[in-house]
């Protein structure tokens, strides 16, 4: 599966509210929640968060990709939040993130669940894709700049 795949507009937040990791993670979530792909929110926080403590979701060059399973998932799914100022996401690089692309996934789901978190972080390591995805006006243009990104990675 693809991020552009995983994505629909509905879960696309240009705009952040969240000023903290822990925020994020709940704004996101909410979100994933009230659009159907996530039945049980306060769960899905408290795995995600779980997650964090044990190793920072902040991959470094302003994304985070927190990421957790939970048995009220609908299937394999993302949210993504982008933040103008950034939010501390104790990243390796010490820079804040302001691409956050959270995974959903249901329970058992591993293997897909973890080829696309190496897809996402393959996708936002490069810069041109980070600097469209924050320069998007819609959240349909942030899906085609990521597909857009997806096809010419595969023909390349």
């Amino acid at each position: 599966m693809e991020l552009s795949e995983a994505l629909v507009p509905e879960r696309i937040s240009l705009d952040l509210r969240a000023v903290t990791k822990e925020g994020a993670i709940r704004e996101l979530a909410e979100l994933a929640g009230e659009q159907g792909a996530l039945a049980d929110v306060p769960t899905y926080i408290e795995r995600a968060l779980e997650r964090e403590f044990l190793l920072s979701t902040g991959v470094g060059r302003g994304v985070a990709i927190p990421h957790a399973q939970a048995a009220g998932a609908a299937g394999l799914c993302c949210c993504l939040g982008l933040s103008r100022d950034g939010i501390d996401f104790d990243a390796i690089d010490d820079e804040p993130a302001r691409i956050v692309c959270m995974i959903v996934a249901q329970e058992g789901a591993e293997a897909d669940y973890l080829l696309l978190l190496s897809r996402i972080s393959r996708l936002f390591a490069q810069r041109h894709v980070r600097e469209q995805v924050l320069a998007s006006d819609s959240p349909a243009g942030a899906i085609d700049v990521i597909r857009a990104a997806e096809t010419a990675d595969a023909n390349a």
